[in-house]
C-alpha cells in the first residue's frame, strides 16, 4: 500500500510537468491568436473617431454598413475568383512537379530545394521580381513574346483589369506552389508500389492508374494541400498591395486589401474589423465544408 501511495505523487508530478512544458505554447497562442480575435470582435461593434479619440458602441451597424457596400461585394467576388484560380493553378503545377520529382532517382533533394526558392523568398522580393517581369518596356515576358511573334507590341500586363488579375494569380501561384508540391510529394511517397503493379496487370494505362490509384491513395495529402493553399489565398494582401494596389478598377482588390483600406485609408476601424470577421467566417466555412466533402468521398 505504501508503494502505491508513493507512486501516485510521482505520476501527478509528471502530469504537471507536461502541462508546464505546454504552458509557453498556450501563452503564445493566447497572445497572438485568441487575444487579437477577441479584440477585433470588440472593435467591430464600436465606432472609433480618431479626431476625438472616442469609441461609441454601435452594435451590428458596422456589419450592416459593410454588407450594404457594393465595394465589399466586389472584393468578395474578386476574392472567391482569386482563391479558385490560385488553388487550381497551384494544385496542377504542384502535382506535376511532385510527380516528376517522385520519378527521379538522383538529385531529387537538390531539385526539390531549387523549387522551394519561391516559397522561402519574401513577398516583397517576389512582388518586385514579377513587376519587372510584367514591365511594359523592360519586362522579360514582353521581350520573349515579341521575339516569338505572339504579340506585335508591348502589353501593359498590370494596366488592364483582366490581365492584371491573371498576372497576379500567376505571381502568387509561383510563390506558393512549392508548399503544395511538398505536401503532394509526401503523399506520393506513401503509396506502395504494389498498387501500381496490380493496376498494370489489370491493363490500366498511366492516366487511369493516376486517377484510380494515385489520387485516391493520396487523398489526405490532397486535402491538406487544398486547404492550406486556400487559406493562404484567402489571406492574400502583400502581392496585390505592392503590385497593383487593388487596381485597376478594383480588379485585384481582395478582401485583405479591402480591410486594409477601410482601416488605414478611410480610418473606419469598426468596419475593417467587421470585414475581418466576415473573412474569418468565410475561411472557416470553406475549410469545414471541404473537409466534410472529402470525408464523405473517402467513406
Amino acid at each position: 500500500m505504501t508503494h502505491r501511495t508513493g507512486r501516485r505523487p510521482r505520476l501527478r508530478l509528471r502530469a504537471w510537468r507536461g502541462y508546464l512544458f505546454v504552458l509557453p505554447l498556450i501563452a503564445v497562442m493566447l497572445a497572438v491568436v485568441v487575444y487579437p480575435v477577441l479584440y477585433n470582435a470588440r472593435v467591430s461593434v464600436f465606432d472609433y473617431r480618431a479626431a476625438r479619440d472616442t469609441w461609441t458602441f454601435v452594435g451590428f451597424d458596422n456589419f450592416a454598413k459593410i454588407l450594404s457596400s457594393p465595394f465589399f461585394w466586389q472584393s468578395l467576388r474578386t476574392t472567391l475568383a482569386w482563391v479558385a484560380a490560385n488553388v487550381g493553378l497551384q494544385f496542377v503545377v504542384g502535382m506535376a512537379v511532385a510527380v516528376a520529382l517522385h520519378r527521379i532517382r538522383y538529385g531529387r533533394g537538390f531539385l526539390g530545394g531549387l523549387f522551394l526558392v519561391p516559397w522561402i523568398s519574401s513577398f516583397v522580393i517576389v512582388a518586385v521580381l514579377w513587376m519587372w517581369v510584367y514591365h511594359p518596356q523592360l519586362g522579360v515576358l514582353n521581350d520573349v513574346l515579341l521575339k516569338v511573334g505572339l504579340i506585335d507590341r508591348p502589353v501593359p500586363w498590370l494596366a488592364f483589369p483582366n490581365l492584371a488579375f491573371g498576372a497576379l494569380v500567376v505571381a502568387n501561384s509561383w510563390k506558393f506552389f512549392p508548399l503544395v508540391m511538398i505536401t503532394l510529394l509526401a503523399g506520393l511517397q506513401t503509396i506502395p508500389a504494389d498498387y501500381y503493379e496490380v493496376a498494370e496487370i489489370e491493363g490500366a494505362n498511366p492516366l487511369q492508374a493516376f486517377v484510380q490509384v494515385t489520387l485516391p491513395s493520396m487523398l489526405p495529402s490532397v486535402s491538406s494541400a487544398v486547404v492550406v493553399a486556400a487559406i493562404w489565398a484567402f489571406n492574400a494582401f502583400t502581392l496585390p498591395f505592392i503590385m497593383t494596389g487593388g487596381g485597376p478598377l478594383r480588379a485585384t482588390e481582395v478582401l485583405g486589401l479591402y480591410i486594409y483600406k477601410q482601416a488605414f485609408t478611410s480610418f473606419d476601424f469598426g468596419a475593417a474589423a467587421a470585414a475581418a470577421i466576415i473573412l474569418f467566417l468565410l475561411i472557416l466555412l470553406f475549410v469545414v465544408a471541404y473537409l466534410r466533402l472529402v470525408r464523405d468521398e473517402a467513406s
